[in-house]
């Protein structure tokens, strides 16, 4: 899946809030910092942002099974190929 296909995948599972935390917590503010600039509390922001690593988790879980299976079969046809 390319990087494109995976942040599709996210945008459809996250929230605008979960994107805009991921995006700051990439930017390497911590949770006191966002919970500041958001306007909420630091237990808010760190309910989120487990919540949000769940979601990820959980879409990231279910697509590696298809991935894995992909990639062994394009290694079965090089094989043969070659």
């Amino acid at each position: 899946m390319s990087p494109k296909q995976d942040s599709d995948l996210l945008s459809d599972t996250l929230s605008l809030l979960e994107r805009g935390l991921l995006e700051l917590f990439a930017e390497g503010f911590g949770e006191c910092e966002v919970a500041i600039r958001l306007g909420m509390s630091r237990r808010e922001i760190s309910v989120i942002r487990s919540h949000t690593a769940k979601k990820i988790a959980a879409r990231t879980a279910s697509a590696h099974p298809f991935r894995i299976q992909e990639l062994i079969l394009a290694r079965e046809l090089d094989s043969t190929e070659g």
